[in-house]
């Protein structure tokens, strides 16, 4: 069976029956924007946290991956700010047409959070890699070049900056 996961920040017990449309401990809605459900947190950083989710308006149920960005305060102008910044992120995201990026499927604001939902791509990060096989030779060191550097290639061919590249 798999469970719903609440995406509130401060709910104490998130799991929750797949059934559910509210989460038992707090009362938050499960069904993100009448179609997505959230179904375990699979990263956190700064600026929010990163869910494995379900498209349950799709045959078969899809995975997805759901990016919920938190505004840092409360205040109007940072809300509105944060706003502003979603939106255009949301827009360039919408431009990037690449097999090795996730797509884009859906953003929006719900419950002063917003949501980015971009399609799931399977297989492991270098970090899980490196972990499971060993530190790379210099011929596979090169051969990953070879595969991340077009891709970096493409980010540049559109004048946009990729921000988010991390290690792994």
């Amino acid at each position: 069976m798999i469970l719903s996961y609440c995406l509130n920040p401060n709910c104490s017990e998130p799991q929750n029956h797949p059934s559910l449309k509210e989460c038992q401990a707090c009362g938050s809605p499960l069904i993100l924007h009448n179609r997505y459900r959230s179904i375990k947190k699979i990263g956190k950083g700064g600026f929010g946290a990163t869910f494995l989710g379900v498209d349950l308006s799709l045959p078969g149920n899809p995975f997805c991956v759901i990016k919920q960005l938190r505004p840092s305060s409360n205040a109007p102008e940072v809300f509105e700010m944060a706003l502003e910044l979603f939106e255009r992120e949301a827009k360039t995201l919408g431009k990037i047409d690449h097999p090795q990026i996730p797509r884009l499927l859906d953003y929006f604001e719900e419950g002063k959070h917003f949501y980015l939902v971009q399609s799931l791509v399977k297989g492991r990060n270098l970090q899980q890699e490196v972990k499971q096989e060993g530190v790379f030779n210099e011929s596979q060191g090169k051969a990953f070049l070879k595969e991340i550097l077009p891709v970096l290639k493409y980010i540049h061919s559109l004048k946009m900056i990729h921000r988010d590249i991390k290690p792994a």
